[in-house]
């Protein structure tokens, strides 16, 4: 193991400053995702995700996990689907074939929380 020498930090750190902590304003604040749930997909592997309040724009992230699907299952947003207020969804096995009836748990947050 190397050790890093300590005039390799924060200047203002190694002389024994201070420093100021930065902020992000706007609200955030209340952790990574703002909405969350659970869906389960149609026979085609579709699932529609409607939020209750809708994002001011479309710049948020998404995250996904099936649950117990028994084999590998893939989750993708369907392409021209996500919107303000939700987003399709579409699942695949490891094949390549739809997986069909897919609980799926999907959550969402603002790319601006800290």
């Amino acid at each position: 193991m190397v050790k890093q020498e300590e005039t390799a930090g924060h200047s203002e750190l190694v002389a024994g400053g201070t420093t100021s902590l930065h902020s992000h304003p706007g609200g955030g604040g209340g952790g990574l995702v703002d909405k969350s749930g659970v869906v389960t997909t149609n026979a085609q592997g579709v699932a529609t995700i409607t939020f209750n309040t809708p994002y001011g724009s479309t710049d948020y992230f998404f995250g996904f996990g099936v649950l117990d699907p028994g084999d590998a299952t893939f989750v993708m947003i369907q392409p021209g689907t996500k919107a303000v207020d939700g987003f399709d969804i579409k699942t695949w096995d490891d094949g390549g074939k739809t997986e069909s009836s897919v609980e799926v748990t999907w959550f969402t947050g603002l790319y601006s929380n800290p």
